[in-house]
């Protein structure tokens, strides 16, 4: 993938290329006069070395022009990552949106629909074996997080669970300064080896900036740390606009791009070549409501922006959509889902987090992860394209069939239609009311429960004999390393097995 050219920007534009070039120039000019905020001593050296202006008082770092356009250069536009057994999975950046759940929900929809509660290792458990089973979700996240994992032990718990029932790539994250080399041993005794860690990625950390223009101690550290081990990184401005950031759209994309290339910058100079997705998670500051919506048109519209951006700096993408704003599953749901993921994709980011997402993802529904599952496998048909040649083309049967006709018997239709249409479908309803009613007649969300239910029954994609005995004793290491006693960490073990 080129940088600085706009070549492959998507045809959904919300900027013109000079538009493009001015929110570049103008990024560089605040980064290289405001400066960002990095809470973090070994950051600050690292950035000084590197040639940035170093402010210790007020842990201002002022970036130089050709370190940020060096450092955009030396990130690859695209990346290898391999699953759990340390098998090649996929090409991440390769234009095709990939989709995960939503992440970090402390609270749970349960499946009347109505009820809230807090999320637990049984949600999490049951999330990765149904994005396991799903051939439309590609990664499992940290989607939901444990009422039982002690504060002290941040995000490893998830982690924990994950890579016990499933294979498929993570997109998580560490919530603590710590997080990033425990979270290293708990993959290092899964994958067998640091050099397999290090060499086979296989998850993807989600570190978010501090708006306006700061990265934290955690986020600082997080990034350092995963640039030492060559652990791909997703940076994630979550500004909201009118509050964090500018409350013009225009505005809110200029300090993303700020806020990205600063985090950018500090994760090349530790090790240049780190793979570095260019991702966010804008909302907006409802004066009305004090609400912060995530899937208004408006954060949609910045996400379409900084998308933009990230292309033209032929960085990898990300974005949460796919996900709503609402507080039920009803029609807000379902319009936000499909259109924040329709933009989504047609911009062409290739990370699409926050399937079963509700409530600014505050909250997750496993049933609405299904449904919305039956939607992201319509959104990749669509992706498809058109398969235009002139078998396809059907001029040769139309003239056969003629006019009065009929196709149901030609061989052209039977060999077509199992490719050309979508079919994937478990709880979508096209039948007939006759049809419906026959099988009883239920809602998509009742259809979606009867297919949790028997998820729930799988084992998921369970580890080895061998693999849960070195997690178990790495994860009973990392408790120890974080304060907690050796029972507590057993007693998470079998939490996590008896969920």
């Amino acid at each position: 993938m080129g940088k600085f050219t706009f070549e492959s920007l998507p045809q959904l534009r919300v900027l013109s290329n000079s538009e493009i070039e001015l929110m570049h120039e103008n990024a560089v000019r605040v980064l290289e006069n405001a400066g960002v905020v990095f809470a973090y001593g070994e950051a600050l050296d690292i950035l000084e070395e590197a040639g940035c202006a170093v402010d210790r008082e007020t842990q201002k770092v002022r970036f130089p022009r050709d370190l940020i356009e060096k450092c955009i250069e030396t990130a690859p536009g695209s990346f290898d990552l391999y699953d759990r057994d340390g098998n090649y999975y996929c090409k991440f950046g390769d234009s095709q949106s990939r989709f995960n759940p939503g992440s970090s929900a402390g609270f749970m929809l349960a499946d009347d629909g109505v009820t809230v509660r807090p999320s637990t290792v049984a949600d999490l458990k049951l999330i990765s074996k149904v994005a396991e089973y799903l051939p439309q979700i590609d990664f499992v996240s940290s989607s939901v997080v444990c009422e039982e994992a002690p504060g002290d032990l941040g995000s490893q718990y998830l982690y924990y669970t994950e890579m016990k029932y499933s294979k498929k790539p993570i997109i998580g994250g560490a919530t603590d300064a710590m997080g990033v080399p425990r979270t290293f041993k708990l993959l290092e005794a899964v994958l067998g080896s640091e050099k397999n860690v290090m060499e086979k990625p296989y998850t993807i950390f989600d570190i978010c900036v501090t708006s306006p223009m700061t990265w934290s101690h955690i986020g600082a550290q997080n990034i350092v740390d995963c640039a030492k081990r060559n652990i791909p990184i997703e940076l994630i401005s979550a500004q909201i606009a009118g509050a964090s950031g500018p409350v013009t759209i225009a505005g809110c994309i200029l300090q993303h791009t700020v806020e990205t290339l600063a985090g950018l910058v500090l994760a090349q100079v530790v090790r240049p070549g780190l793979p570095v997705v260019y991702g966010g998670a804008p909302c907006t500051f409802n004066m009305r409501t004090m609400y912060t919506p995530m899937v208004s048109m408006e954060a949609s519209m910045v996400t379409a922006g900084y998308a933009l951006m990230g292309k033209y700096y032929g960085l990898p993408t990300h974005t949460y959509a796919a996900l709503s704003d609402s507080k039920a599953i009803d029609y807000q749901a379902g319009s936000e889902t499909a259109r924040s993921g329709f933009i989504a994709l047609q911009l062409g980011i290739d990370n699409i987090s926050g399937a079963g997402g509700l409530n600014v993802i505050a909250e997750m529904s496993v049933e609405k992860m299904v449904m919305d599952a039956e939607f992201i496998g319509s959104l990749k048909h669509f992706a498809q394209g058109i398969n235009f040649n002139e078998e396809t083309l059907a001029n040769d049967v139309i003239c056969k069939v003629g006019p009065a006709g009929n196709y149901l018997k030609e061989k052209h239709t039977l060999k077509w239609y199992k490719t050309e249409h979508n079919y994937d479908n478990l709880v979508m309803n096209y039948q007939d009311r006759a049809a419906w009613k026959k099988e009883g007649g239920k809602s998509i969300f009742e259809k979606a429960k009867d297919e949790v239910a028997k998820f729930k029954e799988m084992p998921g994609m369970v580890l080895s004999d061998e693999q849960t005995a070195r997690l178990d004793k790495a994860f009973i290491e990392v408790c120890i390393e974080a304060g907690l006693t050796k029972e507590t960490a057993e007693d998470l073990i079998v939490k996590c097995n008896e969920a």
